[in-house]
């Protein structure tokens, strides 16, 4: 063998050698509070992890993972999984923001901004270029050591209840279950909102404690809501931003940039996916809804624009609290109206009028 022979060969070795040890199994481990029958969790189980495993294969299995998966609150309830991400318990969340107003208030934009669009698909790409246009959203998350993967956003809103609603006047003293921010939807009337969250519904109503929910379309037959709350009055608040699929930064920071691209396109992937998940599940879950006897009254357009005109500006209210902190609440605001209608999205009023 010639001396440019054993050149090339110790080369070719050495870069052989080189490769075996950058190879490297992650351990991961995956969190969320709700269920897999929350389709945000659904896609991770389905979708997500295996999309990822699969692309790993692809590129020659160099790099693999080994997931753990711990769903329905079994590491950490609805509201601590942003804590547990950050803590490194979890390496990634499915984080219900909507639960996070106090740590993450930017990201609740659009639920002081409802009666928007019912396509969560358009709503996710607007969230997603809200995110870029306004980097105090990431930062938030970067204070919890964690940053967000893929936003996911959830069908629209309607009301349900054990009681017939054609006018504001039939809510009256009733007390109404409601997540987040969302009990400002109900401020315009003289229903009483009663903070909860989807696991804490059907026994808040089967027990007297409420005589209805503000829930979304999906929702209402994976959680079988209509056996306690059997009539649906479609509102259409609109689709919500109401959940990340985030990863520890420690741990995001030890992947090769090979593997955090395919993180980030599966990422990419899954957001659209799940969108659509909810938008289809929606349509099927109220006639499920319906095949078990409950009633749908179907859209009242004068209730809708009552309800939204009756409502004092959230979003101007909201916007100014959040500027009064040094955060910008009135930008993050304009921003996503602009781009909100440079989508093509028409809103039952302009929440940034002043």
């Amino acid at each position: 063998m010639n001396k440019n022979s054993v050149i090339a060969l110790a080369a070719v070795l050495a870069a052989s050698v080189a490769g075996s040890a950058q190879a490297e199994e992650f351990r991961i481990t995956v969190a969320a509070g709700h269920p897999p029958v929350s389709l945000g969790v659904a896609g991770v189980q389905k979708f997500f992890i295996p999309e990822i495993n699969r692309r790993l294969a692809e590129m020659g299995g160099e790099h693999s993972i080994e997931w753990t998966e711990a769903y329905g609150g079994s590491l950490a309830d609805f509201n601590g999984v942003l804590e547990a991400v950050e803590d490194g318990i979890a390496d990634m969340g499915y984080v219900v923001h909507l639960f996070e107003g106090d740590k993450l208030p930017l990201e609740q934009v659009s639920y002081v901004t409802p009666f928007g669009t019912n396509d969560t698909a358009l709503m996710m790409n607007v969230i997603s270029k809200l995110h870029k246009a306004i980097p105090e959203m990431g930062a938030a998350w970067e204070k919890h050591n964690q940053m967000v993967l893929a936003p996911t956003g959830i069908d629209t809103y309607h009301l349900l209840s054990n009681f017939p609603v054609n006018e504001l006047g039939d809510l009256d003293g009733r007390r109404i279950s409601v997540s987040g921010l969302a009990t400002k939807w109900l401020s315009g009337t003289d229903a009483v909102p009663v903070s909860g969250a989807l696991p804490t519904y059907y026994n808040s109503i089967a027990t007297g404690l409420t005589d209805g929910m503000l829930t979304f379309e999906s929702a209402v037959a994976s959680y079988k809501f209509y056996e306690v709350a059997p009539i649906v009055t479609k509102v259409s608040f609109g689709a919500q931003y109401s959940s990340g699929l985030t990863i520890n930064l420690d741990t995001w920071n030890r992947f090769p940039e090979e593997v955090k691209s395919v993180f980030l396109e599966v990422a990419d992937a899954y957001r659209d996916r799940t969108a659509q998940a909810y938008t289809s599940a929606g349509e099927k879950s109220l006639q499920a809804a319906v095949d078990a006897g409950a009633e749908i009254a179907e859209e009242n357009p004068d209730l809708r624009k009552q309800l939204a005109a009756n409502l004092p500006n959230i979003a101007r209210e909201w916007a100014a609290a959040l500027d009064a902190e040094g955060l910008p609440g009135t930008e993050t605001l304009e921003t996503y109206m602009r781009l909100s209608r440079e989508a093509g999205v028409e809103f039952a009023r302009d929440w940034s009028a002043q």
